[in-house]
């Protein structure tokens, strides 16, 4: 049984539509990537799988449970975690007091006297992870795009998810500094992490996600094998008068922008 499961969601506001009967799946320890253009629903439909939207038609089942009517905390209590476009730390807190937050009050939480020792070491577990230990001490607030970009994956992770919602955790990255956030996805990806990454970079995704799907108008256009989707009538049509550079397909294709939908 996959870890998530998405069934014919449907999401609108007012006249516009930001998902019509969207239905995919994730197994743990499998990476999905979101792709499409501005305003195709992508940020939506990660909203409505963390619960921070609720969704007007469909489910979400997270490990063979219907948690559609569950909001985020209680999600974020049965594994599911998320990173946002632009991180927003707690500038005058210590890395590792960001990631401690993270690890506090969020997640699947321990209770008695373990709580703090297990918070405290759920949190500088994830500094580990995410390469972060040196700076722990570094105020938020100073730190570099990368930095702050790694960090909100270690907050993330800090609360033991099963699933990890990515968005944009690549973007505004130097080619140079890419290889570092790509790596790390797919160390969780490999760790049996279940991850699902709307990304512009595409040469980024490409290098960690099993499979690609992308989204027009809020519409499944294609999903499947990620350089057959790229490749696809379709998804070239939406993305007419873009190009998108990829390490492992040489040949033109689509590109997206960041979007807020």
């Amino acid at each position: 049984m996959p870890l998530l499961q998405v069934a014919g969601v449907a999401k609108r506001f007012g006249r516009v539509v930001t998902a019509r009967d969207v239905s995919f799946d994730v197994a743990a320890g499998e990476a999905l990537g979101l792709v499409g253009p501005n305003g195709a629903g992508k940020t939506t439909l990660l909203d409505i799988v963390a619960g921070t939207q609720r969704a007007d038609a469909g489910r979400v089942v997270l490990d063979g449970h219907d948690v559609t009517r569950l909001g985020a905390a209680a999600r974020a209590g049965r594994g599911v975690a998320r990173s946002y476009q632009v991180p927003r730390p707690f500038a005058e807190l210590t890395v590792y007091e960001n990631v401690l937050v993270g690890a506090s009050f969020a997640g699947r939480k321990h209770t008695g006297r373990t709580a703090s020792r297990h918070s405290r070491a759920q949190a500088w577990h994830a500094l580990e992870v995410a390469g972060m230990t040196e700076a722990a001490n570094t105020p938020s607030g100073s730190l570099r795009l990368l930095d702050r970009k790694r960090l909100e994956v270690a907050r993330a992770l800090a609360t033991g998810p099963r699933l990890l919602l990515l968005d944009e955790i690549a973007g505004g990255l130097s080619e140079s500094e890419l290889p570092q956030i790509v790596s790390l996805v797919r160390h969780l990806r490999d760790d049996g992490v279940a991850v699902v990454w709307i990304e512009h970079v595409l040469h980024a995704l490409l290098d960690v996600v099993d499979r690609l799907l992308c989204l027009a108008a809020g519409e499944v256009i294609a999903q499947g094998d990620p350089h057959e989707v790229i490749r696809s009538p379709e998804v070239a049509e939406v993305y007419l008068g873009s190009t998108v550079e990829s390490t492992r397909d040489p040949s033109p294709g689509p590109t997206s922008e960041g979007e807020r939908a």
